[in-house]
């Protein structure tokens, strides 16, 4: 469930004494959906009436963007958090990829009767590390944003730190944070406003490759079923790549800028914005509820996330070099969606027209990148099966550029079609996933797929594997040695 969409749930108790109550949303656990949490505690004399206690879903927190939609109590502290450790093997070699724990607490804390504060620490250790990344701050990051401490071994950030509050009819949420637009599953097309770690290229859930940033996000009703939210993001914080050595450093010719034989190639840093004001991104979005649809209607101005490989050539006496020099590039974003249940089916699709979108080129007359406005679009049909035990789900992706030119190395319109299968098993103690995402364009794909087991209610343990086909250039087929095997296990507390 997305929880923007958590507004239907409802839970009614009759209480026989004067009692407070705090109600939150933490994140999802796994794939079993968010988790409200509710605490009960013994009121003080004349604050609150015994009777019945109503809690609505809508007014708790929701992750992903949505400030609180209620006032809070005085005085609590929350502590909760995950525990996830992870040991992936690749198969071509038997390798150990990573041995990895990721440790997460979260902290909320209520700072008054409309205020929140809400703290996630992340501690990351891997006894392989070679995944990366070896910089201690990664030049993608802002200086305001990054990781405390960092190594190909070990990592200590600050992952969110907001404080909710509500000013009058509008909701405000005040620090670093993820913001979700779209539901697209494997490839994105408006799920853009934060930048993701690519160090498992899209292996890893959205959720924890996902990098938060420092923003100001207002939600504000102007009319029935029709809500604004508006984003200032004066933290200038991109995508950060697999590091060249590492398993998923990103070598298609799609992508990434080729050397012509005999020439050396010189890799610079990028040419990155650094200035939280003139460099700040901006965005909105307008929800709601029109004949039986949910849509929305999204815009963006900001800073693609992708540096742009720009290419020269310099020489020095017979010696020939190739220089890439990386340059971030402004584009505007503007977009929609629209989702709706027919029974067991529900439909949706996401459109975005981008204006400036770049992209790897043979004409090294024009730096080796052309310039093409882009329109992406997904349709998707979710199907729950039977007892509703099983979803089936398929996706179909197109790119389309506007400004061709035959020197590009993709192709004008590129397809991409997904499937997704989940079943559950013995009331949902088991369940299996399956993702499958292959280009109709390039005939690569890459395959995912999971068993978990729920061992208690807030443990799970589960095997997979991630597989990989395709030629070199293809995206997916690029990392054709780099299939795995899975073995994890998560702890809530």
């Amino acid at each position: 469930m997305n929880p923007d969409e958590c507004g239907g749930l409802t839970i009614l108790l009759e209480t026989n004494e004067v009692v407070g109550y705090r109600a939150f949303l933490l994140p999802p656990y796994n794939s079993h959906g968010d988790r409200l949490v509710l605490d009960l505690y013994n009121e003080i004399a004349g604050a609150q009436t015994a009777g019945a206690v109503v809690i609505d879903a809508a007014t708790a927190e929701a992750e992903q963007g949505s400030p609180p939609d209620d006032s809070f109590s005085n005085g609590l502290l929350g502590i909760s958090g995950t525990w996830e450790h992870e040991w992936a093997v690749e198969t071509g070699g038997v390798n150990n990829q990573k041995f990895e724990s990721l440790v997460q607490p979260r902290l909320d804390a209520d700072l008054g009767s409309r205020a929140r504060l809400t703290a996630i620490l992340r501690i990351r250790l891997d006894a392989t590390g070679d995944l990366g990344p070896e910089e201690d701050r990664p030049e993608n990051y802002s200086y305001i944003n990054g990781p405390l401490f960092n190594s190909s071994h070990k990592e200590l950030s600050l992952r969110e730190l907001y404080i909710d509050t509500r000013w009058g009819d509008a909701r405000w949420r005040i620090g670093k944070q993820q913001v979700v637009w779209g539901q697209a599953d494997g490839i994105k097309v408006l799920d853009v406003v934060n930048p993701q770690s690519f160090r498992e290229f899209i292996l890893d859930r959205f959720d924890d490759s996902r990098i938060p940033l420092t923003m100001i996000n207002v939600e504000l009703p102007v009319a029935k079923d029709l809500t604004l939210q508006a984003l200032w993001i004066p933290d200038p914080t991109y995508h950060e790549l697999a590091e060249p050595g590492t398993p998923y450093f990103m070598t298609s010719p799609l992508l990434m800028p080729e050397a012509p034989e005999g020439i050396a190639i010189d890799i610079r840093s990028p040419d990155t914005p650094d200035d939280l004001v003139k460099d700040s991104d901006f965005g909105g979005r307008l929800s709601g509820f029109v004949g039986g649809w949910d849509v929305t209607l999204n815009y963006l101005y900001h800073y693609q996330d992708f540096p742009v490989p720009y290419q020269r050539v310099e020489m020095d006496g017979e010696v020939i070099t190739g220089i890439v020099e990386p340059e971030y590039e402004r584009n505007h974003l503007l977009g929609g969606t629209l989702s709706n249940a027919f029974g067991d089916l529900t439909l949706r699709a996401e459109l975005a027209y981008n204006t400036d979108t770049f992209h790897v080129s043979n004409d090294y007359s024009r730096r080796g990148v052309e310039n093409s406005a882009e329109l992406a679009s997904v349709i998707g049909l979710d199907w729950h099966l039977g007892s509703k035990d099983t979803l089936l789900s398929a996706q179909w992706f197109q790119s389309h550029l506007f400004d061709y030119r035959g020197s590009i190395r993709r192709d004008r319109t590129e397809h991409n079609f997904s499937v997704y299968y989940r079943r559950t098993f013995n009331n949902r103690i088991w369940a299996f996933d399956a993702l499958t995402l292959y280009s109709l364009n390039h005939h690569d794909s890459m395959l995912q797929m999971k068993l978990k087991y729920l061992w208690s209610s807030n443990i799970e343990v589960w095997v997979g594997a991630d597989v990989f086909s395709g030629t070199r250039e293809g995206v997916f087929g690029q990392f054709r040695e780099r299939d795995r095997i899975l073995a994890g296990f998560e702890v809530g507390f």
